[in-house]
């Protein structure tokens, strides 16, 4: 019968070993154990400070799955309780090992996994004293049911604790078994490269390379320091991720428009000096921001501030305003609300008969000396200027003079008194006061020679002056 056991026990080492990983599935397992007989309703299987049962065990444990082991062992040690029972106990079973360490319950990588198990068994007694020396002789069957902690210590050793409760099938004594032991890998592994991939699943075992390359360096073909998985451009060298960027601008040169000058994105890598939206190639002014073609157009009138007379002011004329239309300026315009001619100050010609009109009444407009009244042979020329006035759309503008006789301040009065006795008398006639403007200014712009009668007559006067809207 021992013979038997020790068959098989050298079976057991020659065939199995402990699972811990995939590529790592054959482990052997050392342990001291301890063994507490079952007496009535368990007595001593809990007396964890009586050692005087000790005796060894070891095992191998094959790898089955993330979750399952098989494992194949035999121990040898002393069962005993005070004067019942006192014996030698031989065994071997054979142990599915279920693993929480499964990825499913508690990570694969766990320091500390727990497990459970369930098997069948051979036991021999010998050496027997006490009430059982009397039971079934030979090789008698047992179910060892238990769990266990797996302390992980190195890729290639870990602690172990467990309990089994062995449970006899035939008439022999229960007993329950703690172990304490060490495991270690009988796998043969080499890492010539020091990778962490070993030498049997390393596609170049003496160069250090990632898992991921199946433990080979990754290439750098352009041998721009960007590696091939990395390199944008794996044949071109590059420091753009791997691509040539010639100008520097972030842009690789197969999609950089201009890729001898550093630009921006938004223009495909090319430039915008001034910052103003409009790439430079399309910019009449790169470098001064504005809105009009990329040049500056302050008053908006889309004439660029280059070329515009008024650059502060909106207008159609060279930038500049020009309400009427006429082609000069407002600025130079005399008559800003009515198209008129250049040669006029921008005012229109006034037509000959009309303006014969006016030098008349000029010539008419009579005032005795230091007085404000008119004289009434000034009545039929000035009911012609009412008459004209009615018939056109133009106002008029009233400039009394005076000659040089007497104080200036005096005659400066009296020349404005003279302009508005003209307005009244056109009022008079039915013409809007708004339309006529009236002022004097005295002995000032004479046009004759103060110095003989009919010069200060002459000097006397009112003009009249057309003033179109």
């Amino acid at each position: 019968m021992k013979k038997l056991l020790l068959t098989l026990t050298a079976i057991l080492f020659a065939f199995t070993a402990h699972a811990q990983t995939a590529d790592d599935k054959w482990w052997i397992d050392i342990d001291l154990i301890n063994n507490k007989f079952d007496y009535r309703y368990y007595e001593s299987l809990f007396n964890f400070g009586d050692l005087g049962s000790a005796g060894f065990r070891v095992g191998v444990d094959r790898y089955l799955n993330n979750s399952l082991d098989l494992e194949l062992g035999t121990s040898y040690g002393k069962l005993s309780h005070e004067n019942i029972f006192v014996g030698n106990v031989f065994d071997v079973d054979a142990r599915m090992v279920y693993k929480l360490a499964n990825g499913y319950v508690l990570k694969e990588e766990s320091k500390v996994a727990p497990f459970v198990f369930l098997g069948y068994g051979l036991t021999s007694f010998s050496n027997i004293e006490g009430i059982y020396e009397e039971f079934e002789d030979g090789l008698l069957s047992h179910v060892p049911i238990g769990a266990g902690l797996e302390f992980k210590l190195t890729e290639g050793a870990s602690i172990e604790v467990g309990a089994a409760y062995k449970k006899s099938v035939q008439q022999a004594p229960n007993y329950m078994q703690y172990s304490l032991g060490v495991s270690f890998s009988l796998s043969s592994k080499k890492d010539s490269d020091g990778d962490g991939i070993y030498d049997k699943e390393d596609a170049c075992p003496t160069q250090a390379g990632p898992a991921e390359n199946k433990g080979c360096p990754w290439p750098d073909t352009d041998g721009d320091g960007v590696l091939d998985k990395d390199d944008q451009c794996p044949t071109v060298a590059g420091k753009l991720n791997g691509c040539p960027d010639a100008d520097g601008d972030g842009i690789k040169d197969s999609e950089d428009a201009c890729p001898n000058v550093a630009g921006i994105a938004r223009f495909n890598g090319c430039p915008d000096t001034d910052g103003d939206g409009i790439q430079d190639s399309e910019d009449q002014c790169p470098t001064v921001a504005g809105t009009l073609n990329g040049c500056p157009d302050r008053d908006g009138d889309g004439v660029k501030d280059s070329d515009d007379q008024c650059p502060t002011v909106a207008g159609t004329l060279n930038g500049c305003p020009d309400r009427d239309g006429d082609g000069v300026k407002d600025s130079d315009d005399r008559c800003p609300e009515t198209a008129g001619l250049a040669s006029n100050g921008g005012c229109p010609e006034v037509q000959e008969e009309v303006q014969q009109v006016l030098d008349l009444a000029v010539k008419s407009i009579q005032f005795n000396s230091g007085s404000d009244v008119l004289r009434s042979s000034s009545y039929a020329s000035l009911n012609q200027v009412a008459q004209l006035m009615k018939e056109n759309d133009f106002d008029i503008k009233l400039s009394g003079y005076t000659d040089n006789t007497g104080n200036a301040a005096s005659n400066l009065e009296l020349s404005k008194r003279r302009a508005n006795a003209v307005k009244n008398y056109l009022v008079e006639q039915g013409i809007s006061p708004s339309r006529i403007s009236a002022d004097g200014y005295g002995i000032a712009n004479p046009v004759a020679d103060n110095s003989t009668s009919a010069g200060r007559a002459a000097n006397r006067r009112v003009e009249i002056e057309i003033i179109y809207r």
